[in-house]
């Protein structure tokens, strides 16, 4: 009887050190779950945040036309009168800089081609996307436009 009382509680000993096991590998997956979620809600309110500064910046710009036709005319007028600060800001925002660096380093000969072919686009071939927020011209050079949440027409890139 002595063995059996024994191996009574050897059994006893190792189901509840199985269940401490158990229970502990699943605790631990309950904290590694927790701390994943945790940091996909850290990320989703970064880009929630950036997400708003884009908003607010995109509302706050204010530079372009009522149309895409409108953006256009304006950016043409801007290089025309060679002032390719007021240029670069028809461009959507993460591009402006580029652009203005792009216009300030091109040759004149070039920056002329250019426009002689925006100068020829005839804004009723182009088309808009099913949104209606964005604008593209394919001839005779491609030229994309697209609306901000502030109802103006920015180019997204030429």
């Amino acid at each position: 009887m002595d063995k059996h009382k024994l191996l009574k509680k050897v059994l006893i000993i190792i189901l509840i050190v199985a269940a401490g096991v158990f229970l502990a590998d699943w605790a631990m997956g309950k904290y590694k779950f927790w701390q994943e979620t945790k940091k996909v809600d850290k990320l989703a309110q970064a880009l929630r945040d950036i997400e708003k500064k884009d908003y607010e910046m995109a509302m706050a710009d204010t530079f372009g036309g009522q149309t895409p036709q409108e953006t256009l005319e304006m950016f043409i007028k801007a290089v025309e009168q060679g002032d390719y600060e007021l240029a670069s800001k028809y461009f959507i925002i993460p591009k402006q800089t580029d652009e203005l660096e792009s216009l300030k380093s091109a040759p004149k000969e070039n920056i002329e081609n250019v426009l002689g072919l925006l100068r020829q686009i005839n804004m009723e071939e182009g088309s808009y996307n099913t949104n209606g927020d964005n604008y593209l011209v394919r001839k005779p050079i491609l030229v994309e436009f697209l609306l901000y949440p502030n109802g103006v027409w920015k180019i997204v890139e030429i």
